[in-house]
This record gives structure tokens, C-alpha cells and sequence, in this order.
């Protein structure tokens, strides 16, 4: 007789807590998608549409156009590397480089290429969420043909508003 009754009520408890355990799991899981499109300039340099796309588990960064800004618009480097860098929990990271050695004619734009891989990762072993991206920026190193002279220049492409 007992097991009438207990049965059915342990076999109820036990659906009643599979279910708020997986309500509660599926509400926790966070599938946050991130996406930035940056565009900026310094005095020589225009960076235009570079992506920044951060999700669970992935971040893809790139396929901006960078071009050097002549009246000419053309422009020959002997080298010059481009990197992409975000300060992440106030720690400089590298997104993404590209570098090329050798004469680079900027007579139009050039692709500054793509990366996609994990995120950088906090202090307590997780995937960084936006909200730990203080600033992105640019910087770009070269050698001009004409004057052989190395230069570097920084373009500020986003930074975390603490104003709040």
C-alpha cells in the first residue's frame, strides 16, 4: 500500500527537480555575441571597417581597410607592420598583426587581413566578455621609400566609457 503512494510521489519529486535544474542551467548559459565595426585615422593613417566579432568561445578580428593618406594617393613603404591591440583587464593584448617586409605600394587600400581563434582568457580561467575590453586601437609601424625614416603611429578606435 505504501508504495502506492510513494512511488509516484518520489517519481514526481524527482521530474520536478530534473526540471528546475534545467531551467536554471538553461538560464545561466549565456550565448552573448559581441560585434564592433572600428574605424579610425592618426595624421598618415586611415583605418576604415575593421570587425572585432567576440562570442562564446570564439573571437574573429580583422578584414579592415587601411590606407595612407597622401593628396596623391599613392604611397610606397620599404616595410610595415600593422597590429591590432585591445587592453584587456587593463593588460596590453595583441588581436591581431600583419607585417610585410619589402616595397608595399599603398596606391589604394590594403586588406589588413582576418584571425579568428579563442578570446583571451580573465584571471579566473574564463573567456573575456566585452565588458572587459577597456580600449582598441591600431598601431602602425613603417619605413617610407622616399624618406627612410622609421615611423609609428597609434589611431584610438575604442575605449570602455567609465563614466558611469
Amino acid at each position: 500500500m505504501v508504495h502506492k503512494i510513494v512511488y509516484p510521489v518520489l517519481i514526481f519529486i524527482v521530474f520536478v527537480l530534473l526540471a528546475i535544474v534545467i531551467y536554471l542551467n538553461h538560464r545561466n548559459a549565456t550565448n552573448d555575441f559581441y560585434h564592433l565595426r572600428l574605424s579610425g585615422e592618426s595624421p598618415h593613417w586611415e583605418l576604415d571597417g575593421y570587425q572585432v566579432d567576440l562570442s562564446s568561445g570564439i573571437l574573429n578580428s580583422g578584414n579592415g581597410k587601411l590606407r595612407f593618406k597622401t593628396r596623391e594617393n599613392d604611397y610606397t613603404t620599404n616595410y610595415f607592420v600593422f597590429e591590432m591591440n585591445a587592453v584587456i583587464n587593463k593588460k596590453d593584448i595583441t588581436l591581431q598583426s600583419k607585417a610585410v617586409s619589402g616595397p608595399e605600394d599603398f596606391k589604394n587600400e590594403i586588406d589588413t587581413g582576418a584571425i579568428e581563434g579563442p578570446p583571451p582568457i580573465t584571471k579566473d580561467e574564463k573567456s573575456i566578455t566585452f565588458k572587459d575590453i577597456d580600449k582598441i586601437y591600431a598601431v602602425i609601424h613603417w619605413e617610407g621609400q622616399d624618406d627612410g625614416i622609421a615611423h609609428k603611429e597609434i589611431i584610438d578606435l575604442y575605449e570602455l566609457d567609465n563614466k558611469n
